[in-house]
């Protein structure tokens, strides 16, 4: 039995086929990154002027700062985080849509996450350079 298709419908399948090997490809390499950008992040050294904190204050674990089920859906300006959130959709957040910031929030012990989120919360707006630039100068603290 031959099945025959139509060529538009031909040409649909070719193209969902193609966007299924990309996107997969894709995964793969962000996945890569991700991998790269976290171990580049546990060697992070600092210049003279600071230091980092002991790494047995340090949080590896995201498991209690992140909700699991949670997904921002709302439009991003730019680098300004939207207001209001939890201290757990922020950590999400910052996961999510800003990776790299994520894993040295991570790092913080609770009492400067809780810090850096209280700045956040009280921000206006709520810039993400500078939430960056809180987040290390706790790290050299």
């Amino acid at each position: 039995m031959m099945v025959s298709f139509s060529r538009p419908a031909l040409i649909s399948l070719c193209h969902g086929v193609c966007l299924i090997i990309l996107l997969s490809a894709f995964n793969v390499q962000a996945d890569d990154y991700l991998k790269m950008l976290e171990s580049e992040a546990e060697d992070v050294t600092l210049d003279q002027s600071g230091q980092l904190k002991d790494k047995q204050q340090a949080s590896e674990d995201d498991s209690g700062i992140t909700k699991t089920d949670w997904n921002w859906e709302g439009d991003m300006d730019g680098d300004v985080l939207p207001p209001g959130l939890a201290q757990d959709e922020f950590a999400t957040l910052l996961k999510q849509h800003f990776y790299g910031t994520f894993v040295f929030y991570r790092k913080l012990n609770s009492v400067d996450q809780n810090t850096i989120y209280y700045h956040y919360k009280n921000a206006t707006p709520a810039s993400l350079e500078p939430i960056r630039q809180d987040i290390l100068n706790h790290l050299r603290q």
